[in-house]
């Protein structure tokens, strides 16, 4: 035995290549995920792609009270109010 290569003593089953996982779908299923966003994007044009639009808010405790963060939603009332 020359070198100093690892003794080759793997205890493998018939048939261990369908268990092994691959990625060679990684750059396909990453080209098929930008596609799917675009086609989305399109769809829902004049909405922001990023959901519902949100409040800012002020915490409420004493803590974060100073902090602005994005609230919960609009009310109905506010909505019909912008219309």
């Amino acid at each position: 035995m020359k070198h100093n290569n690892v003794i080759p003593n793997g205890h493998f089953k018939k048939h261990w290549q369908n268990y092994v996982k691959t990625w060679f779908n990684q750059p396909a299923r990453k080209s098929r995920r930008r596609v799917a966003r675009q086609k989305k994007a399109v769809k829902i044009f004049p909405r922001p792609t990023a959901g519902p639009l949100r409040p800012v808010v002020h915490g409420q405790t004493l803590k974060y009270n100073m902090k602005l963060r994005a609230g919960r939603g609009f009310t109905l009332e506010e909505l019909k109010d912008d219309l």
